[in-house]
């Protein structure tokens, strides 16, 4: 007798356990689901086998070749289109020439096939269905049969008010060939939904048989767990492939058990070369595939792992499956229901939360919480806040319940009943995630102050302007098409809140600690108008404007005309410029030198979309560099008397010192991030550099005052000579780097605000770790720029053998 082992199923319900392999390559007790059935198959007698594939079949050939060294003859069916469950056994109709039977590939199942195929010839029926008892039957095929087992109604998934049997449908089946006379081939065509009614329809007949015995379908990681459970518990018989060793415990061969690992139950199921360390807890239904090693004080119970993972020290893993090739590093907590995909990193004293799945390939970082599954993002960060606030891929990595989670745990870091302002840019993706905000705040008890579609700088203002708490702004980051947001949360000062705040949001965001207000503390909403105005009209009363508008300066503009909110276009034309404006993603700032010179322009202004950021072009041509810039800003507020205090990054050039102490201005030198530059200058009502706008006025007000072009003011500016460069790094080895350079260094002169900053004879180098990749960013100063690129190539250099010697 033939058979065929229907083998083309995804297991989408099984995922990510399936993101690898097909459903009957996924391992039960240490082999394929599918292994079971050929060895059932050979059991019975039955050694010629049809196997149809569709999904990664090649997963299936390479393992199982052509079944020889399973005592069977393997014959290969691929589909390149799906075909259903009848029309993929239709591909293989050449080879069935004689009654057959059906078994699926990814099921695991004890029946006796033998009084199977005995009751099918006693029947003479074209299909006999193999059928079980099962107490709760909405996710099969129920069958009812006559008192001579002749089937007289089947539904599919029927709900309980449909329910009229606890008899289902296994998807054994035994077949005579003439079935395939009733529908052609490379057709899709279903047992249950299209064959089997059919068949009824002509009036042939179809007959249940009744079986005994285990049976399981794995239809869903539940029932994949319980599984293992009753093959331990001896429920299922199927030979196992590792040996018993004492009752409830299986070791399989080369596996080397510390004689301190405590077994605090049974059963534990233990494979091929493996290591358990001391004081490891074994609990009960421990299932450990080949090639595991478990380290010292690990505990682990009902817990499934595959094969080649590394569990470290104090690991504590609960209801978990663990699949192929995974490292978790120590003091780890995964719990009932999570699955770990392939190729998995879990860093130090991570928690993985009920029912969270890890798609393959996925880093986890050290101290974080997960809660919710992780599938598009490659790594799982801690730092729920980066460099300047929350950025990620909409509705990826920021999504709407992500949003809300946010602004209920911000909400909880501030008292009830306070007012908050949020704003957002134009895009439909800014507007949603608004709302999702909006409505965590007042589920927080937060008045929310919402000031419409407007720029970051402008929220800044409002904060200050309404007396808020605090404020958010969310806005899409360039280039759009990376579909890449960020949203930054502000203190009453309207500047981004600072790093003991951002970890009292983490920490109520991952432990989900969050403030619920009763109904009659609940926030409200109030739409703010005017602010947009109010901004323009008190930067204008900041500025001598009648100086500005005598001079009738030609500027060129590019900016995001989309933005309708960005108010230099119409701040410029109060100012009396002669305006020409250009769409920003049209041009790039060097494009922009050669129309200044060819109009004869006074200065061109670059502003990113948010118009934070701006970029400028003298009326020379010449583009100004960010350091350039800095020295520039530094000139104008000390030469003109705007401030005696400027603060600037430690990454800016030493020129900045030498220009204000001419001016007798002072320095402050604060970290690379713009909470700590906006500190310093946290009672105005405007921070230059993140308001790209308001910098330009100024700018133009300098030029005014001065009676001078811009370039001859650069000119008047000595010019930095700086290098930078990038040096890659793994995030786990940037510690061991930056101590060893804190060895290496002894004796130098240091600094150490932000990175590590060691001062030279002929300048200066900075060795900042990146807060967002895994890398450093390398710059220095010099007197030239050959010394300056010398500097920094050689702790480049350094950084590199650090790195290597890891």
């Amino acid at each position: 007798m033939k058979a065929v082992i229907m083998a083309g199923g995804q297991g989408s319900r099984l995922r990510p356990l399936t993101c690898n392999k097909p459903k009957p390559m996924v391992p039960v007790l240490n082999k394929p689901v599918m292994e079971y059935a050929i060895e059932l198959l050979r059991k019975h007698g039955i050694t010629e086998i049809a196997v149809t594939l569709q999904y990664l079949p090649d997963k299936i050939k390479e393992y199982f070749g052509d079944g020889s060294r399973y005592g069977v003859q393997l014959h290969y069916f691929e589909e390149t289109i799906p075909l259903g469950t009848a029309g993929s056994v239709r591909n293989a109709a050449e080879f069935l020439d004689e009654t057959f039977l059906v078994i699926s590939g990814d099921g695991i199942t004890d029946y006796d096939l033998t009084k199977a195929v005995a009751y099918h010839k006693e029947k003479k029926g074209i299909v006999t269905l193999v059928l079980a008892k099962v107490a709760n039957p909405l996710e099969y095929g129920v069958v009812m049969c006559d008192d001579s087992g002749k089937i007289i109604r089947f539904l599919e998934k029927p709900s309980w008010g449909e329910v009229f049997s606890d008899t289902v449908n296994t998807g054994i089946y035994v077949i005579e060939p003439e079935i395939f006379n009733y529908f052609d081939k490379d057709i899709f065509f279903d047992f249950s939904k299209d064959l089997f009614p059919l068949l009824m329809e002509k009036g042939r007949e179809l007959y249940g048989y009744i079986a005994t015995g285990y049976w399981s379908d794995i239809g869903s990681l539940e029932q994949y767990r319980q599984t293992h459970f009753d093959l331990l518990d001896g429920l299922v018989n199927v030979p196992l492939k590792v040996r018993m060793v004492e009752d409830g415990l299986w070791i399989g061969e080369n596996t080397e058990i510390h004689p301190g690992v405590k077994f605090t139950g049974r059963p534990v199921y233990i494979g091929d070369n493996c290591y358990i360390d001391q004081d490891v807890e074994l609990g009960e239904y421990t299932i450990i595939g080949n090639n595991n090693t478990i380290r010292n004080k690990a505990s682990i119970k009902r817990s499934i792992l595959w094969d080649y993972n590394y569990i470290d020290q104090n690991v504590e893993l609960r209801g978990a499956v663990v699949c192929h090739h995974n490292r978790v590093q120590s003091n780890t907590s995964v719990f009932e229901g999570a699955v770990i995909g392939d190729d998995c990193f879990l860093g130090n004293r991570v928690m993985i939360k009920p029912q969270v799945k890890l798609w393959p390939e996925k880093i986890v970082e050290d101290n974080s919480v997960v809660n919710t599954s992780l599938i598009w993002s490659d790594v799982y960060r801690r730092n729920l806040f980066a460099y300047n606030g929350i950025s990620g891929i909409v509705n990826v990595e920021v999504t709407p319940d992500m949003a809300v989670k946010l602004a209920l745990a911000y909400g909880a870091s501030i008292p009830v009943n306070t007012r908050v302002v949020v704003g957002s840019d134009y895009h439909s993706a800014s507007q949603v995630m608004k709302k999702a905000i909006k409505a965590g705040l007042l589920a927080a008890g937060i008045t929310v102050h919402d000031i419409g579609i407007c720029r970051t700088p402008v929220s800044r203002f409002a904060v200050k302007q309404l007396a808020a708490k605090g404020g958010l702004h969310i806005r899409m980051l360039p280039p759009v098409a990376n579909h890449k947001i960020l949203i930054e949360i502000l203190d009453e000062n309207g500047i981004n809140i600072g790093k003991d705040v951002e970890r009292k949001i983490e920490n109520a965001f991952y432990q989900e600690d969050f403030r619920r207000a009763i109904p009659r503390q609940l926030g409200e909403i109030r739409y703010m108008t005017g602010l947009c105005d109010g901004y323009i009209d008190t930067m204008l009363q900041s500025v001598a404007v009648e100086q500005i508008r005598a001079r009738r300066y030609k500027v060129l503009l590019a900016y995001d005309s989309k933005n309708t909110n960005c108010s230099l276009p119409e701040v410029l034309e109060k100012l009396g410029c002669r305006l020409t404006t250009v769409h920003f993603e049209d041009y790039s700032p060097e494009s922009l030198s050669s129309l200044v010179l060819q109009n004869s322009m006074d200065l061109a202004i670059y502003l990113n979309s948010n118009a934070d950021l701006a970029v400028f072009i003298s009326d020379d041509g010449q583009v100004i560099t960010d350091e350039n810039l800095l020295c520039l800003w530094t000139y104008i507020v000390f030469k003109s008397g705007q401030s005696r205090m400027l603060g600037v990054p430690i990454t800016a050039p030493s020129i900045i010192e030498r220009i204000a102490e001419q001016y007798n201005g002072e320095i402050v030198r604060t970290r690379a991030n713009p909470r700590a530059m906006m500190e310093v200058t946290k009672d105005s009502l405007f921070q230059p550099y993140f308001d790209g706008v308001y910098m330009g006025i100024k700018l133009i007000e300098f030029l005014a005052m001065q009676n001078k072009k811009l370039s001859e003011v650069l000119r008047a500016i000595p010019q930095p000579h700086l290098h930078k460069q990038l040096v890659q790094c793994p995030w786990g080895a940037k510690g061991t780097v930056m101590r060893r350079l804190i060895e290496e260094i002894k004796g130098e002169q240091v600094e150490l605000i932000d990175g590590i900053k060691i001062y030279h004879k002929n300048g200066w180098a900075l060795i900042l770790p990146d807060h967002e990749e895994p890398v450093f960013r390398v710059l220095s100063e010099a007197n030239n720029d050959k010394t300056a690129e010398e500097i920094a190539a050689t702790y480049a250099h350094k950084i590199e053998n650090y790195r290597s010697a890891i």
